[in-house]
Protein backbone atom coordinates (compact mmCIF):
# COMPACT_ATOMS: atom_id res chain seq x y z
CA UNK A 1 0.00 0.00 0.00
CA UNK A 2 1.80 3.18 -0.66
CA UNK A 3 1.76 6.08 1.68
CA UNK A 4 -0.51 8.58 0.69
CA UNK A 5 -3.08 5.92 0.69
CA UNK A 6 -2.65 4.77 4.04
CA UNK A 7 -2.47 8.54 4.89
CA UNK A 8 -6.18 9.36 3.06
CA UNK A 9 -7.18 6.18 4.71
CA UNK A 10 -6.37 7.43 8.26
CA UNK A 11 -7.74 10.37 7.82
CA UNK A 12 -10.79 9.16 6.16
CA UNK A 13 -11.85 6.31 8.51
CA UNK A 14 -12.48 7.81 11.70
CA UNK A 15 -15.04 9.98 9.97
CA UNK A 16 -16.53 7.13 8.75
CA UNK A 17 -17.00 5.38 12.16
CA UNK A 18 -17.70 8.15 14.00
CA UNK A 19 -21.08 8.25 15.34
CA UNK A 20 -23.58 11.11 14.30
CA UNK A 21 -25.12 13.38 16.49
CA UNK A 22 -28.67 12.45 16.35
CA UNK A 23 -31.80 12.27 18.92
CA UNK A 24 -31.79 8.92 20.04
CA UNK A 25 -35.73 7.56 20.59
CA UNK A 26 -37.10 9.00 24.13
CA UNK A 27 -40.85 8.11 25.29
CA UNK A 28 -44.18 10.12 25.14
CA UNK A 29 -47.90 9.63 26.45
CA UNK A 30 -49.98 12.10 25.23
CA UNK A 31 -52.79 13.03 22.84
CA UNK A 32 -52.35 16.01 19.89
CA UNK A 33 -56.28 17.06 18.52
CA UNK A 34 -56.28 18.90 15.00
CA UNK A 35 -59.64 19.25 13.62
CA UNK A 36 -61.39 17.15 16.50
CA UNK A 37 -59.13 13.84 15.66
CA UNK A 38 -56.95 13.11 18.27
CA UNK A 39 -53.76 10.90 17.89
CA UNK A 40 -51.64 9.13 20.20
CA UNK A 41 -47.85 10.76 20.43
CA UNK A 42 -45.41 8.18 21.61
CA UNK A 43 -42.26 9.46 20.77
CA UNK A 44 -40.08 11.89 21.81
CA UNK A 45 -37.11 13.18 20.69
CA UNK A 46 -34.75 16.28 21.96
CA UNK A 47 -31.76 17.67 19.99
CA UNK A 48 -29.71 20.41 21.44
CA UNK A 49 -29.04 23.52 19.94
CA UNK A 50 -27.74 26.90 19.84
CA UNK A 51 -30.05 29.14 22.05
CA UNK A 52 -31.93 31.63 20.27
CA UNK A 53 -32.27 34.33 22.65
CA UNK A 54 -28.85 33.60 24.66
CA UNK A 55 -26.14 32.40 21.52
CA UNK A 56 -24.01 31.26 24.79
CA UNK A 57 -26.85 28.89 26.47
CA UNK A 58 -28.31 25.62 24.36
CA UNK A 59 -32.16 25.65 23.94
CA UNK A 60 -33.59 21.91 23.20
CA UNK A 61 -35.63 21.49 20.31
CA UNK A 62 -38.35 18.23 21.74
CA UNK A 63 -40.30 17.10 18.68
CA UNK A 64 -42.97 14.63 19.89
CA UNK A 65 -44.96 12.44 17.12
CA UNK A 66 -47.25 9.54 16.06
CA UNK A 67 -44.72 7.59 14.27
CA UNK A 68 -40.97 6.64 14.38
CA UNK A 69 -38.32 9.20 13.15
CA UNK A 70 -34.98 8.19 11.84
CA UNK A 71 -32.62 10.33 9.20
CA UNK A 72 -33.41 13.32 7.93
CA UNK A 73 -36.65 13.34 9.27
CA UNK A 74 -34.67 14.10 13.05
CA UNK A 75 -32.74 17.06 11.47
CA UNK A 76 -34.45 18.59 8.95
CA UNK A 77 -37.60 20.48 8.94
CA UNK A 78 -38.32 20.66 5.55
CA UNK A 79 -38.92 17.07 5.84
CA UNK A 80 -40.99 16.54 8.72
CA UNK A 81 -43.14 19.31 6.59
CA UNK A 82 -43.19 17.15 3.61
CA UNK A 83 -43.66 14.03 5.60
CA UNK A 84 -46.96 16.10 7.24
CA UNK A 85 -48.10 16.89 4.42
CA UNK A 86 -48.40 13.36 2.58
CA UNK A 87 -50.15 12.71 5.97
CA UNK A 88 -47.53 10.39 7.78
CA UNK A 89 -46.38 12.71 10.28
CA UNK A 90 -48.72 14.15 13.09
CA UNK A 91 -46.10 16.06 15.61
CA UNK A 92 -45.58 18.66 18.53
CA UNK A 93 -42.09 20.78 17.91
CA UNK A 94 -41.27 22.80 20.90
CA UNK A 95 -38.14 24.95 21.46
CA UNK A 96 -37.06 24.96 25.09
CA UNK A 97 -35.05 27.31 26.41
CA UNK A 98 -32.15 26.98 29.22
CA UNK A 99 -34.75 29.04 31.53
CA UNK A 100 -37.35 25.61 30.73
CA UNK A 101 -39.66 27.49 28.47
CA UNK A 102 -41.20 26.91 25.46
CA UNK A 103 -40.39 29.72 23.42
CA UNK A 104 -41.58 28.41 19.93
CA UNK A 105 -44.22 25.31 19.15
CA UNK A 106 -44.76 23.73 15.88
CA UNK A 107 -48.15 21.57 15.13
CA UNK A 108 -47.35 19.32 12.26
CA UNK A 109 -51.00 17.52 11.08
CA UNK A 110 -51.99 17.40 7.24
CA UNK A 111 -55.46 19.23 7.86
CA UNK A 112 -53.56 22.64 7.94
CA UNK A 113 -54.58 23.68 4.76
CA UNK A 114 -51.42 26.02 4.95
CA UNK A 115 -48.27 26.11 6.53
CA UNK A 116 -48.21 24.34 10.07
CA UNK A 117 -49.86 26.27 13.43
CA UNK A 118 -46.61 27.76 14.59
CA UNK A 119 -45.31 30.40 16.95
CA UNK A 120 -44.79 31.56 20.30
CA UNK A 121 -47.49 31.60 22.84
CA UNK A 122 -48.15 31.58 26.38
CA UNK A 123 -50.77 28.78 25.51
CA UNK A 124 -47.94 26.84 25.32
CA UNK A 125 -46.47 25.30 28.72
CA UNK A 126 -43.81 22.69 29.52
CA UNK A 127 -43.26 21.80 32.95
CA UNK A 128 -40.06 20.68 33.46
CA UNK A 129 -39.00 17.05 35.33
CA UNK A 130 -35.92 17.48 34.60
CA UNK A 131 -33.70 19.04 32.02
CA UNK A 132 -30.11 18.63 33.17
CA UNK A 133 -28.33 19.15 29.46
CA UNK A 134 -28.72 14.72 29.66
CA UNK A 135 -32.03 14.15 29.26
CA UNK A 136 -35.24 16.02 28.81
CA UNK A 137 -38.81 15.43 30.54
CA UNK A 138 -41.77 16.89 31.66
CA UNK A 139 -45.67 18.05 30.26
CA UNK A 140 -45.54 19.66 27.58
CA UNK A 141 -49.69 21.15 26.79
CA UNK A 142 -51.65 23.61 25.52
CA UNK A 143 -53.74 25.81 27.98
CA UNK A 144 -56.63 26.22 25.64
CA UNK A 145 -57.60 25.56 22.14
CA UNK A 146 -55.42 27.28 19.27
CA UNK A 147 -56.19 27.59 15.45
CA UNK A 148 -53.78 27.90 12.60
CA UNK A 149 -53.74 30.44 10.06
CA UNK A 150 -56.38 28.25 8.15
CA UNK A 151 -58.22 28.58 11.39
CA UNK A 152 -57.93 24.46 12.05
CA UNK A 153 -58.67 24.05 15.72
CA UNK A 154 -56.11 22.20 17.46
CA UNK A 155 -54.64 21.52 21.39
CA UNK A 156 -52.34 18.91 22.65
CA UNK A 157 -51.23 17.42 26.21
CA UNK A 158 -48.19 14.95 26.73
CA UNK A 159 -45.57 13.89 29.02
CA UNK A 160 -42.25 12.87 27.76
CA UNK A 161 -38.55 11.99 28.63
CA UNK A 162 -36.12 11.68 25.67
CA UNK A 163 -32.07 11.58 25.86
CA UNK A 164 -30.53 15.42 24.64
CA UNK A 165 -28.30 14.58 21.11
CA UNK A 166 -26.16 17.23 21.41
CA UNK A 167 -25.62 20.19 19.09
CA UNK A 168 -24.78 19.19 15.67
CA UNK A 169 -21.51 20.31 14.65
CA UNK A 170 -21.21 22.50 11.89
Amino acid sequence: MKAHTVLVAALVVPFLCAPAAVAADGKADGTLTVAKTPVKLVHAYAQAQKGFFDPKKDDVLVILSDVPLSGTALTDSFERRKMEKEGKLRSVEAIINAKGQAVNVTVRDKSFGGPEASGASTEDVFEPKSNDGKTISGRLFRKSPGASFDDVPFTYDATFSAPVAPRAKK
